[in-house]
């Protein structure tokens, strides 16, 4: 079992400086990565209260929870993130997802089911559910270092605010691609990488683009990282920004 601690959030963005969310891609594969026994749960909380000059109340907290038996996987999570400056409510957002993976030898098939609301998107629901397939590619040393190779097809609703009367309604059908890899670089250091390319299967303008390498470096008990994030859709809905970055600094621990 692992905690992970930011130490600095948006501590460098990689575009710009001032950059707003673009869409709603999760990155589930680091959420559920570390469910590897029968029965797995756990659950966080953190918060930040500033006054004074500066008026912030931050909050976040998640829930994950699986199973496993035989070649038989079942995972889900809950997150819940609130960020509020100078009064203003800037996100009160809600992710959760619930995954089944069916396990042959390397590879799996999977479905799942996701829900979530994006206030800084003006997203009021984003509902997906579809299924795929997760091939192995390279798999070698106990797992530590592997490429696999995601595709799969969904079924997408999203709800927009399009204005204070208004609401957009956007319904899909889009083509999955993804790539799952991590790999040693010495005994100590490894990269963990993650990307997802979804595309409208009705309108090839309409794309979506997902990028997040870790860099970490693994002691004994403690691991600390490096984390980047890019995420790009090429024609969003409604009059906000096509593209959005981070970087964060953390470290995890291990029970």
């Amino acid at each position: 079992m692992r905690f992970s601690i930011p130490i600095l959030v948006l501590l460098f963005q990689f575009i710009t400086a001032g950059v707003s969310h673009s869409q709603a891609i999760i990155n589930t594969e680091t959420l559920m990565k570390e469910i590897d026994s029968n029965i797995f749960f756990s659950t966080n909380a953190e918060g930040d209260i500033k006054s004074g000059n500066i008026n912030l109340l931050q909050f976040n907290s998640s829930i994950l929870a699986g199973f496993k038996k035989n070649n038989h996987l079942v995972r889900g999570f809950v997150n819940y993130d609130f960020l509020s400056e100078e009064k203003k409510t800037i996100s009160s957002d809600v992710s959760g997802q619930f995954r089944y993976n069916l396990f042959v030898k390397e590879h799996s098939f999977y479905t799942f089911f996701q829900l979530q609301n994006t206030l800084s998107l003006q997203l009021n629901k984003r509902l997906v559910s579809g299924l795929g397939f997760r091939q192995a590619l390279i798999k070698k040393d106990s797992s530590k270092n592997y490429f696999d190779m995601g595709y799969g097809i969904f079924y997408e609703n999203e709800v927009y605010q399009e204005n204070s009367n208004s609401l957009l309604n956007i319904e899909n059908i889009r083509i999955s691609l993804s790539t799952y890899s991590q790999f040693q670089l010495g005994k100590k250091c490894r990269i963990m990488t993650v990307t997802y390319l979804q595309l409208n299967s009705q309108n090839g303008n309409d794309f979506r683009i997902f990028v997040e390498p870790r860099f970490y470096y693994d002691l004994q008990k403690f691991s600390f990282y490096l984390k980047g994030m890019y995420r790009y859709h090429n024609t969003p809905y409604i009059d906000i920004q096509n593209y959005d970055s981070d970087f964060l600094v953390g470290f995890e621990y291990k029970l």
